[in-house]
């Protein structure tokens, strides 16, 4: 069992990223060339679902499992 299934994690989560009401009015006010930086203990949802409003994703800087 790996660090994702462990914790219930599946691909289909990822598919099915939506975020939070309060982000849309956050994102309605950025430039699509803003940085967005994603921290905390997540699996990545977020941005997953940010990736999918069209804004550019740079490959993390380190961390993670």
């Amino acid at each position: 069992m790996d660090y994702f299934e462990a914790r219930g994690v599946d691909v289909s989560m990822y598919e099915k990223a939506k975020l939070p009401a309060y982000f849309n009015e956050v994102l309605e006010n950025l430039d699509f060339n803003a940085r967005i930086l994603d921290f905390g203990c997540g699996f990545g949802q977020h941005l997953e679902a940010i990736k999918n409003c069209n804004f550019a994703i740079t490959p993390k800087m380190g961390g993670g499992a």
